[in-house]
């Protein structure tokens, strides 16, 4: 009797064992073609769209392709679909690998595409795809997409889907574009209240663009010359209901960015005005931004027109001093902090003017705010927050620290002196 309860469970083991050590649902990493990225056009074919797809090697750079390996690090390919989910199957009567969302990392739309009604039909594809993730990014080119992906080859970075990474998590570090995931869109779209940006990017650069301040510029307007890719991501483009509106530059970007208590932003460079200098030489003073708190909202929406005080606080580093004063002397020190103060208020000012006169929304989730001054959702929705908002009295306040001046130098002597 113990001889066969012994050999009953040498069996169940060895059958558990089996079981563990199956491979039949094994997949090769070689035996797949992974999408970083995804291009969207118009078709000239009614009821198509163009698909792009930005197909990476994911042998090249990696210990199993070698360093000698001769194989190109990505492919592209441009057909029309009905859409970019069943285009898959098709993309594989072309590529001898199997095709895979896994590890796609950006959406990009064409301006003229994202202008029209019918995008956002076609996006709500994405929801549908297990294989795409919602941390994705929607990026808007100023060129097609089908263009973009083929100018875009960047110098340093062979593998397309670290350039990608490396480039966006960049540019919503410093604030120059949002964090424009796919759950965000549909969040916004749901709500209804609100605008959404989504990061603008172009492989063009214009010819002869005009010189700005560094934050003032689009994708495409920075003037770098040298050996570099022509690929720049600037700036957002504006989507109301699901269709591109208008445009915000740099500047008016992570002016959002800063307002928007939902970003990652917490440590950007900027240039502000230096008000030590004279009128015709326009110095700019270059400090370090850290918001390490929320701001303070305020609203009065119950009394007349409604009202809303917002204010912003701010640590700041002063990197640069091209006046050469010293900031030992408490004069010069508020002198410094009120003109910042007033500078960053004039610019949150200037924006929310445009969001009520040409952007007719606030491109940022503030009407999250205004809830709570409502008792039910029945009351919210008969304020109306989008008609309320574009006749509100915006009032911006900068709560300004400056913990460090930087270091103090002497003024250099002119010659002859």
């Amino acid at each position: 009797m113990e001889k066969i309860e012994t050999v009953c469970k040498v069996m169940l083991l060895f059958a558990i064992v089996c079981i563990l050590s199956g491979c039949w649902d094994r997949e090769e990493l070689e035996d797949k073609s992974f999408v970083i990225g995804i291009g969207l056009d118009h078709s000239e074919k009614e009821g198509k769209i163009k698909v792009t797809m930005l197909i990476a090697n994911p042998e090249v750079g990696s210990m199993q392709g070698g360093g000698g390996s001769t194989e190109k690090p990505r492919e592209i390919i441009t057909f029309d679909a009905n859409d970019f989910i069943t285009a898959k199957a098709t993309a594989n009567s072309i590529i001898s690998r199997n095709i895979s969302y896994e590890l796609l990392k950006i959406f990009v739309i064409s301006e003229e595409f994202a202008g029209d009604k019918d995008f956002i039909t076609v996006f709500y594809d994405v929801l549908k795809d297990k294989e795409i993730r919602l941390n994705n990014y929607l990026a808007v080119s100023k060129e097609k997409a089908s263009e973009y992906f083929l100018k875009n080859r960047p110098k340093l970075e062979t593998r397309p889907h670290k350039y990608f990474q490396f480039i966006i998590d960049h540019g919503i570090d410093n604030g120059m574009i949002p964090d424009s995931t796919i759950y965000r869109f549909f969040q916004t779209v749901e709500r209804g209240s609100d605008l959404f940006l989504a990061m603008y990017t172009s492989a063009e650069r214009e010819k002869n663009p005009a010189i700005k301040s560094e934050d003032e510029y689009i994708a495409g307007q920075v003037n770098a010359t040298g050996e570099l890719d022509d690929t720049q991501f600037m700036g957002s483009a504006v989507f109301k209901d699901g269709v591109m509106i208008n445009k915000l530059n740099g500047q008016e970007t992570r002016t959002v960015n800063i307002l928007d208590d939902t970003t990652n932003i917490k440590d950007i460079l900027l240039n502000v005005p230096d008000p030590f200098s004279n009128k015709e030489e326009e110095k700019e003073i270059s400090a370090r931004v850290m918001k390490t708190k929320n701001n303070k909202v305020k609203m009065d929406l119950k009394n007349g027109k409604p009202k809303i005080f917002i204010t912003i606080p701010l640590k700041l580093e002063i990197m640069s001093n091209p006046s050469m004063v010293s900031f030992k002397e408490k004069k010069n020190q508020h002198i410094l902090k009120r003109h910042i103060a007033k500078h960053i208020e004039l610019v949150n000012e200037d924006l929310f003017k445009k969001t009520q006169t040409e952007l007719k929304g606030v491109p940022y989730p503030l009407d999250l705010y205004a809830r709570k001054y409502f008792g039910t959702i029945q009351e919210f929705e008969k304020f109306n927050w989008a008609k309320s908002y574009l006749d509100a009295d915006i009032k911006v306040k900068a709560d300004i620290e400056i913990i460090d001046y930087g270091k103090e130098t002497k003024k250099p002597k002119k010659v002859g002196e």
